[in-house]
């Protein structure tokens, strides 16, 4: 029992570890490089850290790994427990049939030895000694046999005792093994499952560095000098540009910032128009295709580089059924970026899109050159132009909400 509890203190022990080993890593992301040359620095940067972040996630899941174990051991020995109550239960029943045979024996030789010690002139014809000595020897062998008994009930009731207080304390046990492994299942459910996330975009740790070599490529192809300012790299080779809707029509289902999302409150990173499934997406404006990818939250995303009214903007069209256009093209407000998705890419319903629950465009502006998607998330501004008013429509390109 001893042991047990000692592995017991010792599993929790590692929980309590595990509470710090797994919170999530931070990983560098935001990065403040005006320049190509700087961008391609806190690339390096990043992908370093990424690998440290990689190996805390074996080192994580390896632990993981160990606590399943435990429970395992702690289920087999929950099962051990149980065959050792039975046991116990049986060793009462066989002791305590013992103790009715002993204590027959015992009434039988108090009253041999009673006869015996008693003044009947035929005792000694009865107990068919031959000689007196004979008789007291008798005497002594009967008395020892009846104290001989008693000392085995005593000890037979001390053992029903201990079977019974054994019962006692492996229930408790069992108690403490389920409390424990209901406590290490919850634990590790926690910790591996896939939660849906409230906010309507999220990209993993590969995607963002793929999105930040993509970017270093588009701007070498847009012809950017190493150490040439970005913004100025931009506003020099993409011209000052305009805004237009992506779509001809449609209508806001959720507005730019924090909603409620059953029941919870969650910030949303731009707005949704809701259009039916495979509408054609144009691109709202004249600019770059920075990256592309896919992600289970968010589906499939097109980021474009634009240049307006004398400042940089990244435009992120989100859950497309597919997209039309490849990283380092140069798009205008005629190009078909792609088609709308969100009902058949959603999870619900067969697909792989955990964010999304019906047929619509995501559309996301920042207010930046792109360099990655931390960076993009923390310039993010209401997309301008649109209604601000959930469930409100607009009927062209060109319509304008202040």
């Amino acid at each position: 029992m001893k042991k047990v509890r000692i592995i017991v203190n010792y599993m929790l022990i590692i929980f309590i570890f595990l509470g710090y080993v797994l919170m999530p890593v931070k990983v560098k992301a935001v990065t403040n490089a005006t320049t190509l040359a700087g961008l391609r620095k806190d690339l390096a940067d990043f992908q370093r850290e990424k690998q440290n972040n990689d190996n805390k996630k074996k080192y994580t899941q390896s632990e993981i790994n160990k606590k399943n174990q435990e429970i395992v051991n702690a289920q087999n020995e929950k099962e051990n427990s149980e065959h050792k109550i039975e046991e116990a239960k049986a060793n009462i029943e066989a002791t305590e049939e013992k103790i009715k045979q002993y204590e027959s024996k015992t009434e039988e030789l108090m009253v041999f030895y009673q006869m015996m010690m008693g003044e009947n002139p035929y005792l000694e014809f009865i107990t068919d000694s031959s000689s007196m000595t004979e008789l007291i020897m008798r005497i002594d062998a009967v008395e020892q046999l009846v104290n001989y008994n008693q000392e085995q009930l005593y000890t037979l009731e001390d053992l029903i005792k201990e079977n019974e207080q054994r019962q006692i304390d492996l229930k408790k046990y069992e108690k403490e093994l389920d409390q424990n492994i209901i406590s290490f299942e919850n634990k590790i459910k926690e910790l591996d499952s896939d939660l849906v996330e409230l906010s309507d975009i999220s990209v993993d740790i590969e995607s963002d560095i793929k999105s930040q070599k993509d970017a270093i490529k588009t701007y070498e192809q847009m012809g950017c000098a190493e150490d040439e300012n970005l913004v100025a790299c931009i506003a020099r080779t993409s011209g000052n540009g305009t805004w237009l809707k992506p779509v001809p029509q449609g209508r806001i289902n959720s507005l730019f910032g924090f909603r409620n999302v059953a029941g919870q409150s969650s910030n949303h990173s731009g707005i949704d128009i809701g259009v039916a499934e495979g509408t054609e997406v144009l691109s709202s404006t004249i600019g770059t295709v920075v990256t592309t990818f896919r992600t289970n939250c968010g589906g499939n995303q097109v980021y474009v580089q634009s240049y307006i009214d004398g400042k940089p903007y990244t435009v992120l069209y989100a859950h497309l059924l597919s997209v039309s256009v490849k990283t380092g093209q140069k798009v205008n407000q005629q190009t078909t970026i792609g088609y709308s998705g969100g009902y058949s890419t959603s999870t619900l319903h067969g697909g792989y899109d955990r964010c999304t629950t019906g047929a619509h465009l995501h559309i996301s502006v920042s207010e930046c050159v792109y360099k990655n998607y931390s960076n993009f998330v923390a310039n993010l501004i209401n997309p301008p132009g649109y209604p601000k008013t959930k469930g409100a429509w607009f009927y062209s390109r060109n319509q304008w909400f202040d």
